[in-house]
């Protein structure tokens, strides 16, 4: 959650690979490298926003973005292609 937070840009996609849901961050640190941050999911997180309390840490996800200055919305993006994480990194899901 901190490097998402530190983006220029706070965006997390989510993509859809081999049955599983993933959701990753591109992070360009210096030059010319990067890494990207990923988890993968049987289950979708419910939301278009991830929310981050600035207070306490935690997180929850909404649909909606509220008025409240202690709290950072980061929207989910779907994401239909992509060719940023190699599929074979992935182990086909059970459920079909």
């Amino acid at each position: 959650m901190n490097i998402v937070v530190t983006t220029q840009i706070p965006l997390i996609h989510h993509a859809r690979i081999k049955g599983h849901h993933v959701y990753f961050v591109p992070f360009l640190p210096v030059g010319d490298s990067s890494i990207i941050y990923y988890v993968e999911r049987e289950e979708p997180i419910e939301g278009s926003y991830l929310i981050y309390n600035n207070f306490d840490g935690s997180i929850t996800y909404s649909d909606r973005i509220l008025n409240d200055a202690k709290l950072s919305f980061i929207p989910i993006v779907e994401v239909e292609e992509q060719n940023i994480l190699p599929e074979k990194i992935f182990k086909s899901s059970k459920k079909k």
